[in-house]
């Protein structure tokens, strides 16, 4: 169930945004910041809570938290960053625009957007992440 709504998700996301490269935490793993694609959407899992099970403990509703982390680089203003903030905010208005509402399949309900970490900088590169929630039911299969 977790790598499906990965794919959903990188899936949706590659269809909204045809010239920005789509990426998993798989892929970036053996990628050198300094090397990394840009413009990105990073689509990383980021832990699971749950919100309620069965009184016979055989099934649980968890909610699912996945980040899509918009990665820019631009070195234009690199003090300020203000030309990087420009780039990262139109990426992620696409993704907003995309991913709100969005019924991943196998899901109780729709993305959420969620409380996501801080944006954070580093040689001209931009992270911004999207934090998303997605319930779903874990249940025993025997």
């Amino acid at each position: 169930m977790f790598t499906d709504i990965e794919k959903e998700l990188v899936n949706a996301l590659k269809e909204q945004l045809p010239h920005t490269y789509v990426l998993t935490a798989d892929d970036l793993a053996d990628i050198e910041e300094s090397l990394q694609p840009t413009p990105a959407v990073h689509v990383i899992y980021n832990g699971y809570r749950v919100v309620g099970d069965r009184p016979d403990k055989t099934a649980a509703q968890v909610a699912m938290t996945w980040l899509t982390v918009v990665a820019v680089k631009n070195v234009r203003d690199r003090r300020g960053g203000s030309d990087a903030r420009q780039d990262a905010v139109a990426l992620t208005e696409k993704i907003a625009g995309k991913l709100l509402g969005h019924h991943v399949a196998g899901s109780v309900g729709p993305l959420a957007l969620t409380n996501a970490p801080a944006p954070a900088g580093n040689n001209g590169f931009l992270y911004v992440p999207l934090a998303w929630s997605v319930e779903t039911v874990l249940q025993r299969t025997d």
